[in-house]
């Protein structure tokens, strides 16, 4: 082979390379792709309530919660909604009580005589004891269905994996222009079984334009569950979806629409 041939053979296979290399992610991950390294945060960090060592949760924390997040001075977020199930629509009361050691959340339901409630010691519980399975679900849906979880989880020695970057729709074209995301898994510590998430992990899908949340995938009692994030409204510099819809297998679980949201103090 000349050396003229030759050259040519090796720039068509470098300009190939390239162009494959370059060419955004175009299929929904499964668990068998995901990569093995991951980073956890020190001791340290976590007793200092230290949440830089997680460049993606800081890079969600400073666009949903700017200036208004600080682990060092504890506030209450409150958020209030309608749930809509096949069956019935209820209003709710969300609590998120944050803190430097991570956050407390109290569900409360209309109708309920008390909140389903959530914290790193204890996991879910009730104010009598353990919940049932329908409500220890739901309160998940809403504990860890969340941006706010997603930031904190790294406070209670969560793995953080970028799985993949610029990943489409399965069904993209070749001139597909459409929302792309960074998909982030979020591997939980809790090892106790009482304690324990239903789902000891989760896929959180940051679209790459507005760096917000755009779904996020778990499987929980071997049912696949998306959280479908949509309608991101600004109050007072803090972004927060107007609606939640929960999906499996193409069929709707429930969906909650934020009415109103508030900070104080505590």
């Amino acid at each position: 082979m000349s050396p003229k041939i030759l050259l040519s053979v090796v720039v068509c296979v470098a300009v190939s390379a390239a162009v494959f290399i370059a060419r955004p992610t175009s299929h929904i991950l499964t668990t068998q792709e995901f990569p093995p390294q991951s980073t956890t945060q020190n001791v340290d960090d976590v007793a200092a309530g230290n949440l830089s060592p997680q460049p993606e949760a800081v890079k969600l924390s400073r666009r949903v919660r700017g200036a208004g997040f600080d682990t060092q001075k504890p506030r209450t977020l409150v958020m209030q909604g309608v749930l809509a199930t096949a069956t019935e629509q209820r209003n709710v009361q969300i609590r998120r009580n944050q803190n430097s050691s991570g956050e407390q959340l109290q569900v409360l339901l209309a109708g309920s005589q008390a909140p389903l409630l959530w914290d790193a010691v204890a996991g879910a519980h009730g104010s009598a004891g353990p919940l049932n399975l329908n409500d220890r679900a739901l309160l998940e849906r809403f504990t860890f269905d969340s941006a706010d979880e997603f930031i904190l989880a790294q406070l209670r020695g969560a793995a953080y994996t970028v799985v993949a970057r610029n990943v489409r729709p399965d069904d993209a074209p070749e001139d597909y222009s459409g929302a792309l995301w960074d998909v982030v898994r979020v591997d939980d510590p809790e090892q106790d079984e009482g304690k324990k998430p239903l789902s000891a992990w989760r896929l959180y899908y940051i679209n790459t334009r507005t760096g917000l949340i755009d779904s996020i995938v778990c499987d929980s009692q071997g049912d696949r569950i998306v959280a479908n994030f949509s309608d991101w409204i600004d109050r007072s510099g803090e972004k927060f979806p107007a609606k939640i819809t929960w999906t499996s297998n193409g069929r709707t679980l429930m969906s909650f629409n934020l009415t109103n949201v508030s900070s104080a103090p505590h």
